[in-house]
């Protein structure tokens, strides 16, 4: 009886099995048994394919959120300041800021399909930063190290790359000399462009390095498995798995990930809502609709308002700072989304570890000192000029119904309705460079730097405007010996803008993964809109 019994519960378990196999991926079945989350395979969409997945030549988002779990650099970084070990153990630099020594963790392996397997060794990184600063290669990304010694040299061909300050005396050391001291060149060291290239495998692609599955080699987390990427097709995608010769040394709980091009907005988040795909990414600038889901958020970019200042009225310091005391913020606050934060400054508060430092009038409502100036400041004739003007706002802005907050507070003290003009995208920065608005929404981000929200206020004059602090923090970028003179600098720069009222911040804008409550220790970079799967867990 009781063996009878045991091979009816035999039978049944498989019965339920080839059931949820006949209706589930693989990948499901094994989460299924699985208690600890390990194993998944996850999905998530990207809104374009993949152009390159070379990382000293990746650019576009979607190559670089994918080459970032193929990768594994000489350091992590965790976004508020802090650097960890990755390939590296350990490191020394010395006294005067000139010489970083590494030493590798052992074991590690390249992996590409066919089962090509190498040991990863310093020689790795050394040839790494040769094609970074090789002409040849044409890195978009090469000017961010011209600390290296000997390195700006070469990248313009004047000397060749084997004479740049990067050595390795053995197998497990990796040598870099500086020309000058640079307090980032640790969080440099993290980016993707730093990591390493197999010179052997590289060679074997004959050209193609980057460009297909069979000529992607990884030596982080994940390889690529299979890549259909047909420039005149649909539903291309890319599925990258668990990368022996990495989790071998270092653990990876994520099975792969299944990359789907979605290019639709709209149907990235239909599928999302339908369960296709496990999680979505919102870029700074979009609105999150987050409620009752699981997400991280963080601050990425900046909203803020500028004005045209060739036209005569906001030339006038003192009526910026009326337009920006005449705002009123609790007003602002409640009609906002909880994922948008109250900006104060332009650079989000602990961004890559920045404190802001800014002026007390910033961010202030005064609405009687508003309404008291705007009766004496301007002439009838001037405050009627206001009439017909437009807060010009580009219509991919997610949170553009919420300025009519703004708007609505300015003609409580105006009596004028300045109103919301929404415009393409295209539209929106030809007449921002043309000069052709009244007021027009900014929006600022940055690729990984505190610096990089100042400098559209520097010679690029991505706003029609041009300040000293910030040209000199454009021409001392790299230079900086610590972070504090860097720290103090991006200060300068913010309060100069800031106090003479020609940006009116308005809101940090978080970059949001939103995922399903089945995921669990995901990881996002709010920078690069990269969510890292290393340690991502289903159960």
């Amino acid at each position: 009886m009781i063996k009878r019994r045991f091979l009816r519960l035999i039978c049944f378990i498989i019965c339920v099995t080839l059931t949820f196999v006949a209706c589930e991926p693989i990948e499901k079945v094994i989460s299924f048994f699985s208690d600890d989350g390990t194993g998944y395979i996850f999905k998530i969409a990207l809104s374009s394919d993949p152009k390159n997945l070379d990382p000293q030549l990746a650019d576009d988002p979607s190559s670089v959120t994918v080459a970032k779990n193929l990768y594994a650099g000489l350091l992590e970084y965790d976004g508020s300041g802090r650097v960890s070990g990755k390939v590296a153990k350990d490191y020394t630099v010395s006294e005067d800021g000139l010489k970083y020594t590494f030493y590798l963790r052992e074991g590690y392996k390249w992996h590409a399909l066919g089962n090509y397997e190498y040991p990863v060794t310093a020689d790795d990184f050394v040839y790494a930063f040769r094609r970074l600063m090789d002409p040849k290669t044409a890195s978009p990304h090469s000017e961010k190290y011209f600390c290296i010694k000997n390195s700006e040299k070469a990248r313009k061909g004047e000397i060749g790359v084997e004479e740049i300050g990067v050595s390795a005396p053995d197998s497990l050391t990796v040598i870099f000399e500086l020309e000058y001291p640079n307090a980032e060149f640790l969080r440099l060291l993290s980016e993707l462009p730093a990591a390493p290239c197999c010179e052997d495998f590289f060679i074997t692609a004959g050209g193609k390095y980057g460009l297909e599955a069979e000529a992607v080699c990884s030596n982080g987390p994940f390889f690529v498995r299979y890549w259909l990427h047909d420039p005149y097709g649909k539903n291309n995608y890319i599925r990258i798995r668990r990368n022996p010769g990495y989790s071998d040394i270092t653990p990876v709980s994520a099975g792969g990930v299944n990359y789907l091009i979605t290019k639709d907005p709209e149907e990235r988040l239909n599928d999302y809502n339908e369960g296709s795909v496990d999680m979505i990414v919102f870029p700074a600038g979009e609105l999150a609709a987050s409620d009752g889901e699981e997400y991280i958020s963080e601050s990425a970019g900046t909203a803020g308002i500028i004005f045209n200042e060739n036209i005569d009225i906001f030339g006038s310091e003192e009526l910026r700072q009326v337009f920006s005391w005449a705002i009123d913020r609790e007003a602002l606050k409640e009609a906002s989304p909880d994922t948008a934060i109250e900006a104060k400054s332009i650079i989000p508060d602990g961004f890559m570890g920045y404190t802001p430092r800014t002026p007390e009038e910033v961010g202030k409502t005064d609405l009687k000192m508003a309404e008291y100036k705007w009766g004496f400041l301007l002439t009838q004739k001037q405050q009627s000029s206001l009439i017909g003007m437009t807060l010009m706002v580009p219509e991919d802005f997610g949170y553009a119904d919420y300025l009519e907050a703004v708007s609505d507070s300015w003609y409580k003290v105006f009596a004028t309705h300045i109103s919301i003009e929404n415009v393409t995208r295209r539209d929106y920065e030809e007449r921002l460079s043309n000069g052709r608005y009244d007021l027009a929404l900014a929006v600022i981000d940055s690729d990984g730097c505190a610096q990089d929200f100042l400098l559209p206020f520097g010679s690029d004059k991505s706003f029609g405007m041009e300040f000293d602090k910030a040209k000199e923090l454009e021409i001392s970028s790299g230079r900086f010996e610590t972070l504090a003179s860097l720290d103090y600098a991006c200060s300068e720069a913010e309060n100069e803008i800031l106090s003479g009222y020609h940006f009116i911040p308005l809101w940090h804008l978080p970059s949001v993964c939103v995922y399903d409550d089945d995921c669990a220790d995901i990881k996002f970079d709010r920078c690069t809109d990269t969510v890292y799967f290393e340690n991502a867990k289903h159960y």
